[in-house]
């Protein structure tokens, strides 16, 4: 499986304060043990996107979410933020 971090996803994450940065470090190290290793967490929560293809959101604490897509062999990180940040992306695809 093969990662790719979006320029979107980047700019989020250069904005957001230390002890949030580290949690979503978290969820992408457990999220590439899960692909690479075939290693489940119980805490890695990862749902698919209602009515949107290929597009799925990982929960993260403090009630963010991280927004990827996956394709044959690609996940890209696309956005983060609470459920209205993910919404309005979203609809930006359309």
């Amino acid at each position: 499986m093969t990662f790719n971090i979006k320029p979107s996803f980047r700019r989020i994450y250069k904005k957001l304060p230390h002890p949030e940065k580290v949690k979503i470090d978290k969820k992408i190290k457990e999220l590439f043990a899960f692909y690479n290793r075939n290693v489940l967490f119980a805490d890695l929560k990862v749902r698919k996107m209602s009515g949107k293809h290929n597009f799925f959101e990982i929960d993260t604490e403090s009630n963010r979410r991280i927004l990827i897509k996956k394709h044959k062999g690609l996940i890209e990180f696309i956005a983060y933020g609470n459920h209205d940040d993910i919404n309005k992306f979203l609809k930006s695809f359309k």
